[in-house]
């Protein structure tokens, strides 16, 4: 980590508490232990609400399962995804995959449609890698929240009927694709690839994977994976449990093909916090080129934000302005904007500025004796640092607005 920019990137966020990694020796081989503080763990929770949101509430048919980290070695029905080094108790073992617990639920999820496909079953949860070959090469150890110990994947399983797979892939692609493009300030730096498995000999057998990758400052990477399994696998489903695991489509029976989209909360921070970092430099007043201030900011999509506002507040009359200012945040909060109130401090507005863009909070509302006597605010914007004088009576319009508006993008 020699790059000035890195080192100042990641210890911004140790010091604004997203997460501090720490390594940690198993079996011989050092892995990394995440530690996730209080605005990295709203970060995680906003980013999980968003997957669950695009691959089971707007999705027909979808259904999500959860299940311990801890399995029995004799349920690992797929061996190729479900590798289990880390042994706790005489055979049982911490899962290193969710795809076990989402297709032990497929038949459940089957009967929930009187047996239609397509059905899909979504799961999130904690994996563990035991052994170097299961985490990465060690050249994965100085990127950020790479080459850990666990990592909390994010699976959906979609079960189709063959007569329209290949369209159904190539949707779940544009649609990973453009779910992360959305949260993305730079989405040209997004792309898709794909392979196909050439030794596969017949239709039922024939697998395709497609990748999302993302340009990190050190190269290119795989986010999410895409891939196709073809029926095997819920032929192999049925061939163990001894229970038909054939659905219906248009009044026709089928082994269905499944294609799983995988990535994990800590690939998609590592993403859309490289993705949002800025250094923006300030020249101090009196000062010469050489001492300009290197100011730091995350543009974190507002739908991401740990916060969305910050309220603070200045005058004299500070306790009735801050009287005001928790009850507005109260009004915003009930109407689902989340909101961090600045507590009392001596710090100017523009260090509150500087402190709330570090944060990765996208609006700055600024209460003072002007508000108590005319309803008249502030409103900052993080990404344009302009500011904007409102009354008070339209901020929650204005802020619902303009993070819908982000929304649609």
């Amino acid at each position: 980590m020699g790059d000035p920019r890195v080192r100042r990137f990641l210890q911004l966020l140790v010091n604004r508490g997203f997460v501090e990694e720490s390594l940690i020796n198993i079996n011989g081989s050092q892995k990394k232990l995440f530690r996730f503080g209080p605005l990295g763990s709203l970060l995680r929770r906003n980013i999980l609400k968003q997957w669950w949101d695009a691959v089971v509430l707007e999705q027909p048919n979808a259904f999500c399962v959860e299940n311990t980290p801890l399995v029995p070695v004799d349920e690992l029905l797929m061996p190729d995804k479900t590798s289990e080094k880390l042994h706790l108790l005489k055979g049982t073992s911490l899962r290193s995959s969710l795809s076990h617990d989402c297709s032990a639920a497929y038949l459940s999820a089957l009967k929930l449609t009187n047996g239609q496909l397509p059905v899909s079953v979504a799961s999130s949860g904690q994996c563990f890698h035991g052994t170097a070959d299961e985490i990465g090469s060690n050249a994965d150890g100085d990127k950020l929240l790479k080459n850990g110990l666990s990592e909390t994947q994010l699976l959906l399983q979609n079960y189709s009927p063959p007569v329209n797979v290949a369209q159904v892939f190539d949707y779940w692609l544009r649609s990973r694709l453009r779910w992360w493009r959305q949260f993305s300030s730079n989405p040209s730096k997004f792309n898709s690839s794909t392979s196909s498995d050439s030794k596969s000999k017949t239709s039922e057998e024939s697998s395709s994977q497609a990748a999302i990758n993302y340009s990190f400052p050190w190269g290119a990477e795989a986010v999410e994976t895409i891939c196709n399994h073809g029926d095997i696998a819920v032929r192999q489903l049925e061939a163990t449990s001894g229970v038909s695991h054939q659905g219906k489509y248009h009044q026709k029976t089928f082994y269905p093909h499944l294609i799983e989209c995988q990535t994990s909360i800590e690939q998609c921070m590592a993403v859309f916090l490289t993705d949002a970092y800025r250094e923006h430099e300030v020249k101090r007043k009196g000062a010469t080129k050489n001492q300009e201030d290197v100011r730091l900011a995350l543009h974190l999509h507002p739908l991401l934000s740990p916060y969305q506002v910050t309220m603070s507040v200045t005058g004299s009359r500070l306790r009735e302005v801050r009287v005001l200012a928790e009850h507005v945040a109260k009004e915003l909060r009930d109407a689902g904007i989340s909101v961090f109130t600045s507590p009392p401090n001596s710090d100017s507005m523009e260090s509150q500025y500087r402190r709330n863009d570090e944060l990765g909070v996208p609006y700055t509302v600024v209460m003072s004796d002007q508000t108590l006597d005319t309803g008249v605010i502030t409103v900052r914007g993080r990404d344009t640092r302009l500011k904007q004088q409102q009354h008070v009576s339209k901020l929650q319009s204005i802020l619902l607005q303009s993070i819908g508006a982000q929304d649609l993008t």
